[in-house]
């Protein structure tokens, strides 16, 4: 990635943090290696392609891009980033938290060119950025490297349309426990949320979230503690999901 496109997005965060993060080779190759769209290229291939993008950190509330932002890929290595769009009253509507290893911005080169979305880091993280040149460059050197980025985009696709569906035929109620279900997937915990975060996910006030989750809790199907909730009856919350979609 050119030096000039890094400044035009960190030019965008005076209130923030974003620095150039300096990694021994071995621990940059190893979070280079961690990408979801790098792990078809054998090791010597991430390791040309790392030398040539700079990693660099960006504190929690760090704006990757507002509404017009550069055409950039971010690669995430670790911490988690909100993409959301805003209303001019300030409501808030989120369209996906992106975790570690996948990518996410604004690219018409790979469909990603969504006017109105915004990207801000929802806790401190490790993000590298590439180029509309460099993707080209990659995907053209590597396909499987864009057969990985389709396969990426197709699966957030899916999860919009799933969110759209709730949206449109399931409650407030439905749409909370069908979350709590796909955020707590294999561990049965949600982390690091705070209930003004979560309502944004599933398009109510926090509000009305805080008072679903509450319900849930006298139903014995929660756990709550700080930033963390623990599902202990998922059965109870299946059947809310399936009833309200029913």
């Amino acid at each position: 990635m050119t030096q000039n496109s890094w400044s035009a997005i960190a030019g965008r965060n005076r209130r923030r943090l974003v620095q150039e993060l300096e990694l021994e080779k071995s621990s940059k190759l190893e979070l280079f290696c961690t990408m979801d769209i790098l792990q078809d290229l054998p090791e010597n291939e991430v390791e040309a392609l790392m030398n040539g993008i700079p990693v660099h950190t960006a504190e929690k509330g760090t704006e990757f891009y507002g509404p017009d932002g550069p055409e950039v890929l971010f690669l995430l290595m670790s911490g988690r980033v909100e993409m959301f769009r805003q209303s001019v009253d300030g409501k808030r509507l989120t369209l996906a938290i992106v975790e570690p290893g996948t990518v996410f911005g604004e690219m018409s080169l790979i469909g990603q060119r969504m006017v109105g979305t915004r990207a801000t880091a929802i806790e401190d993280s490790v993000i590298c950025a590439m180029s509309r040149t460099d993707v080209e460059a990659l995907m053209t050197a590597r396909p499987q490297v864009a057969l990985r980025i389709i396969e990426v985009l197709a699966g957030r696709l899916q999860q919009t349309r799933d969110a759209l569906e709730e949206m449109v035929f399931s409650d407030v109620t439905g749409r909370v426990a069908s979350l709590l279900l796909r955020m707590a997937e294999g561990a049965d915990v949600v982390e690091g949320y705070s209930h003004e975060d979560m309502a944004s996910m599933v398009g109510c006030l926090r509000e009305s979230f805080t008072a679903v989750i509450n319900r849930f809790k006298e139903s014995d199907a929660l756990v709550t503690g700080r930033r963390r909730i623990e599902i202990t009856d998922r059965t109870q919350l299946e059947k809310v999901v399936s009833q309200r979609m029913a």
